[in-house]
């Protein structure tokens, strides 16, 4: 039971009735749950969206009882016509529902499972309504398999029996509770949050929102910097040193301490209060995907979760600032643009970034299925997919702009930054229609205030981690790091035709998006971080960065593709573990300037000082020491005592490894944990595998961020 605060704590009598009740609970948009914990409004350790564990009481969502809906157990059960549309199953119907029930709204045809399922992100018009032969297989939770621990519930703790099937009731133990009678007395929170901060309302009738809505530019890729690789201080291209070693060294920090300050801020130090390890099998007993994570000179480490890291930091950065493309060097020490990728993340990270967050944490906790499909956490069951059309339509469809969403359900953070949405079916039918093709019954019972039913499919596209350097937009190679998913779900309409409430169906139960929010702008000019990186120094890297012709992108693309090859062939050991690492935990980069000689091509002298990057591939005259051109180097770090090289660093070591990147449908679609993935393209992303073993490190590496 969470002890603070104090307004989440009921009676044990008024417990003991929602272990009776848990599991029925409204759809409406007007009874959503919301998160009620006082540290949503900023990126922080204590942000619901962080990419790593984070306590109760940072999570604590109020749940709304709506009391005007029936006891289910009343309501009479129906022959079934169709039981390949029932809701319960995990598989999606392969052909339009309306071909069997319903009335037709839009129906067009999605790619074939071998083709490419985010290609309308580079369309501007519609496809040609047809019928849509896809399929899709439902993902089961992964902390609900054997042998999985269930963590404490964010706001509970508490165990439930087998819940009753009613519906009169939601489920109170360990939430503030809201019961309302009024539909306008209650309305959702999540809307008016975007509605307060765009400035304008919510378009919530279903005819009048876009079926498409793709961002541009596109957010750009590149690693979450996991924690148990030591954050920015990985060493991710052999010959370099890391990120972090570079900042201090290029702006006169002490290489050693500031490398420690990023190991005990977001690296492995950060998580010394966990199981103590010298190899992986120390931490074989634990069932949250830990691995060993040792520092560079060190003998022993720490077990932790592999998803850990800074994806709450990345997601948005990826979205608000401009992506890196040259490389630059500054007093002698050149950062390539995923360094620069690298520092502008760890900023976001510390700097205390305004957001607006919304949807429900689930952090774990006892949680079940009914009969009908539906998830009994009413934290799992969130978002509520009417928030999630409506929030999707109007913010990419009709704002143009972007946001980030946990791509997974459950108690693990994958933060991906949203690339584009796009309908492909909706089919109308009455509420008896519904009700007995979806769940077997007379009635349809999740939300008294909807008149009529619209079964919705629809495409989701985000960006997925990499450590490919260079400009990834810009080159077009951003196509190979797009992958999302497919979610099912029914919205409830009202006699106007605006949307009421949702349900998810089929795979999408299990499968489909925790939370949505976004960074409401970049931090303050003047943030210098609590480990000491100034935004200032990153943004000028940045400005400096992005400051390049196109055919320079285009010669760092082609630079890139050249060196992913040639790296194939190179061997790897692991640095996660001293003993049983995988060899492609931490691959080297696919495009390293100071190796191929790209930096000259994509940072060509005549939009930079020549002594910078010079038009020649030796790479002793990138960065020369005599190099101090006033445009670059600020005044106040402009000093002839700044150190070139590292002063006894601690680092995590990246060996060389496969770096090829990964295909179109087989980039997001990783993880060994179980983590979120597009079903309709497992065979083609199995046979991409077979072909392509040397790609294998991205499925180890990319777990979802």
């Amino acid at each position: 039971m969470v002890s603070s605060p104090s307004s989440y704590l009921v009676s044990a009598a008024v417990a003991v009735v929602a272990l009776q009740i848990q599991q029925a609970a409204a759809t409406s948009l007007y009874y959503d749950p919301f998160t009620s914990a006082d540290t949503v409004d900023q990126i922080s350790s204590s942000f619901p969206a962080r990419g790593a564990d984070v306590a109760d009481q940072d999570c604590a969502i109020t749940v709304q009882m709506d009391p005007t809906l029936p006891d289910i157990t009343t309501i009479s059960t129906v022959p079934v016509e169709f039981p390949d549309l029932l809701a319960n199953l995990t598989t999606a119907p392969t052909e339009p529902v309306s071909a069997k029930v319903g009335t037709v709204v839009l129906s067009e045809q999605s790619p074939a499972t071998n083709a490419d399922q985010d290609a309308y992100v580079g369309k501007t018009t519609s496809s040609t309504p047809v019928t849509m032969p896809a399929t899709k297989t439902g993902v089961i939770t992964p902390l609900t398999g054997a042998g999985k621990k269930e963590p404490k519930d964010c706001t509970t703790g508490w165990e439930e029996s087998k819940p009753a099937r009613k519906l009169r009731d939601s489920a109170v133990s360990g939430r503030e509770l809201e019961s309302n009678r009024r539909l306008e007395a209650t309305p959702n929170k999540d809307i008016a949050k975007l509605e307060a901060f765009f400035g304008t309302s919510m378009e919530m009738n279903l005819s009048k929102l876009p079926t498409v809505g793709v961002h541009a530019p596109s957010p750009w890729a590149g690693p979450y910097w996991p924690t148990y690789q030591d954050s920015i201080n990985i060493v991710w291209s052999e010959d370099q040193p890391s990120p972090a070693e570079k900042y201090a060294t290029a702006f006169g920090l002490d290489v050693t301490d500031f490398m420690n300050k990023v190991s005990k801020d977001t690296g492995v130090d950060s998580q010394s209060s966990r199981k103590k390890c010298s190899s992986d099998s120390d931490c074989s007993t634990l069932t949250d995907g830990s691995s060993c994570a040792i520092r560079t000179g060190k003998t022993s480490g720490y077990c932790i979760p592999t998803w850990f890291g800074i994806c709450h930091a990345w997601a948005p950065a990826a979205i608000l600032e401009a992506e890196p493309i040259c490389p630059v060097t500054h007093n002698g020490v050149t950062f390539q643009p995923l360094d620069i990728k690298a520092l502008i993340s760890d900023v976001y990270d510390g700097a205390s970034v305004g957001t607006v967050f919304t949807g429900t944490r689930f952090n774990g906790g006892t949680d079940s299925t009914d009969e009908y499909g539906r998830h009994s956490s009413n934290a799992y069951r969130d978002l509520n997919p009417a928030y999630f059309h409506i929030a999707a339509a109007n913010i990419l469809g009709k704002l143009n702009t972007t946001f980030v969403v946990d791509v997974t359900a459950d108690s693990q953070v994958w933060n991906q930054p949203v690339r584009g949405f796009k309908v492909y079916e909706q089919t109308a039918m009455s509420l008896e229609e519904a009700a007995q093709t979806f769940y077997g019954l007379e009635e349809y019972p999740w939300n008294a205030a909807a008149k009529s039913i619209v079964y919705v499919k629809t495409r989701l596209s985000w960006i997925v981690e990499t450590y490919t350097d260079g400009g990834l937009v810009s080159s077009g190679q951003i196509d190979k790091f797009t992958t999302g998913a497919y979610y099912y779900y029914l919205l409830e309409m009202d006699d106007d035709g605006n949307i009421v409430g949702g349900e998810w169906v089929y795979g999408s139960d299990d499968d489909h998006p925790d939370f949505l929010w976004f960074g409401k702008a970049k931090p303050a000019a003047d943030t210098v971080t609590s480990i000491g990186l100034s935004y200032a120094d990153v943004s000028m890297l940045l400005e400096k960065s992005v400051a390049c012709s196109a055919s320079a992108s285009a010669s760092a693309s082609a630079s890139g593709s050249t060196s992913a090859a040639a790296s194939n062939s190179a061997s790897a050991t692991s640095s996660a573990s001293t003993s049983t690492g995988s060899a492609t935990d931490v691959p080297a980069t696919s495009s390293t300037a100071s190796n191929t000689g790209s930096a000259a091509t994509e940072a060509p002298a005549t939009e930079a000082p020549a002594t910078e990057t010079p038009a020649t591939e030796t790479p002793a005259t990138e960065a020369p020491a005599t190099e101090t051109p006033v445009t670059e180097t600020p005044a106040a770090t402009t000093t002839s005592a700044v150190p070139t090289t590292p002063d006894a660093p601690v680092s995590t070591t990246a060996p060389a490894s496969t770096t090829a990147a990964p295909s179109k449908n087989q980039g997001g679609k990783q993880g060994n944990q179980g983590h979120h993935q597009s079903d309709d393209n497992d065979n083609q992303q199995q046979q991409q595998q077979e072909q392509h073993p040397s790609q294998k490190w991205y499925q180890s590496f990319f777990h979802w961020w």
